[in-house]
């Protein structure tokens, strides 16, 4: 008797003893590959049009953003100019009216970015569908093709040799064969592909959502701001009765305030104890002598990161902090003593990861890669993001990395950006927190002159 010898592959059995039923088994196949992954003229035409529609729409709003963009920055550039100018109500009623003007550009900037991502936001959740509808189709085609060959699982070499006439039909059915294991082999390169594009599409998707969520939070923001704005311009105009001399002597009283600008106590949360202006003032001024940053700036930083350590966070770094972050965080508790489930950081927010220390809200590795340098400023070793010395040098610092020293209005904008956004600091929608810095910064000169004329 003849010994039975299965064929096998690599992946899979032999599937006919009959090249008709396979050839004719194979055609069917194609023909299923054809209708499953081949979309029909109709639906492709339409597909192209609301492509190119959607080109069409996402060009016209990029345009407009273009134009509000450079609008905005005329009413930026005027603002510089007022700030310069001498104390007046002209002054400070045309320094309210541009800065609202820009707030109200601003918003409809991002309505129109807001549409923007809307656009890709559904042309991506096309796609994914589109990629899923591939996949299960790639499925389909796999699943059919390898139940016909499993039907044909003990189909012996020696039998297929008895059924052909000759040697030339026998291994033509096996050249068929393997092209078939072949086209199996594409489907499952095919569906891994489509998995992965699959993967990145929905993380691209989720992205765009989140920034569209913070750009709603911008809005939110700036819509405060302008009323902010709106009731002081309001309230100016309502005291002075829109008279020069009237206003005049409400700066005179503000100057006669000094010492309760002087004494204004910040109360440390999270630190203990409570901070002056004008000790904040002399930190800020021992950072500015070894780092070139300007006191004012550096002030008007810190205080919108924490209020000059007036809001350090409520978080702990078991839920708020990003994982990544842990074994630095660890470290440096460790280096100095502290009890990591005791020590406050920033809360989770919904748009990432918490986790940020003290009042120059530094995360772990970054503090760390800062310490040395921070450790030769303060004489701290090692440094605390938790004491005030040192959070005020490590926020110079870095400043000074994204040329704050340069002490123009242009490099001091930046490096807040820098600071506060890192890579993304370019973003057009993001340059709100700038402003908002850079006038705070603003204020604080003229507190700080306040301050040295009394002295003098």
């Amino acid at each position: 008797m003849f010994k039975k010898f299965k064929v096998r592959r690599k992946i899979y059995p032999v599937f006919s003893d009959n090249r008709d039923k396979l050839f004719s088994s194979f055609f069917c196949f194609l023909i299923i590959l054809c209708l499953l992954t081949s979309p029909s003229l109709s639906v492709f035409a339409n597909e192209e049009t609301d492509g190119k529609r959607a080109e069409e729409l996402r060009k016209e709003l990029s345009q407009k953003i273009s134009e509000l963009s450079e609008q905005i920055e005329k009413y930026r550039d005027t603002i510089k100019e007022i700030q310069k100018q001498s104390d007046s109500l002209e002054r400070e009623v045309g320094l309210l009216d541009n800065q609202i003007g820009k707030f109200e550009l601003e918003i409809r900037r991002i309505n129109l970015i807001i549409a923007n991502i809307q656009s890709q936001i559904e042309e991506t959740e096309l796609k994914i569908k589109e990629l899923e509808q591939k996949t299960e189709n790639e499925k389909i085609i796999l699943g059919e093709l390898i139940r016909e060959i499993y039907k044909h699982d003990d189909t012996s070499v020696l039998e297929i040799v008895l059924t052909k006439d000759n040697l030339s039909d026998f291994f033509s059915e096996l050249q068929s064969l393997e092209n078939v294991q072949l086209g199996i082999h594409r489907s499952l390169e095919e569906i891994r592909a489509l998995k992965e594009e699959l993967e990145d599409k929905k993380a691209g998707l989720e992205e765009q959502k989140k920034e569209m969520m913070a750009l709603k939070a911008i809005q939110e923001t700036q819509k405060y701001s302008i009323g902010k704005k709106r009731s002081k311009r309001n309230n100016l105009l309502k005291e002075t009765k829109g008279e020069e001399f009237l206003y005049q002597k409400l700066v005179q009283n503000k100057q006669t305030d000094i010492n309760k600008i002087r004494s204004q106590l910040f109360v440390l949360q999270g630190m203990g104890g409570s901070l002056s202006f004008e000790n904040a003032l002399e930190i800020a001024e021992f950072a500015s002598s070894i780092t070139g940053v300007r006191p004012a700036f550096l002030l008007a930083v810190l205080s919108k990161e924490s209020g000059w350590g007036a809001n350090v966070g409520t978080g702990t770094w078991r839920v708020d902090m990003s994982p990544r972050q842990h074994s630095a965080y660890l470290t440096l508790c460790k280096k100095l003593g502290f009890d990591p489930d005791t020590m406050p950081v920033s809360k989770k927010a919904w748009y990432g990861w918490g986790g940020a220390m003290g009042p120059a809200q530094f995360i772990p590795a970054t503090w760390l890669g800062y310490e040395s340098r921070i450790a030769a400023a303060t004489g701290h070793n090692p440094p605390n993001p938790w004491d005030m010395d040192d959070a005020f040098a490590a926020s110079a610092l870095y400043l000074t990395n994204a040329g704050a020293a340069a002490q123009t209005y242009r490099a001091e904008h930046k490096a807040y950006m820098v600071y506060l956004a890192g890579g993304n600091w370019q973003k057009s929608y993001l340059q709100f927190y700038g402003d908002q810095v850079m006038d705070l910064a603003s204020k604080i000169q003229h507190e700080i002159n306040l301050i040295k004329q009394s002295t003098n």
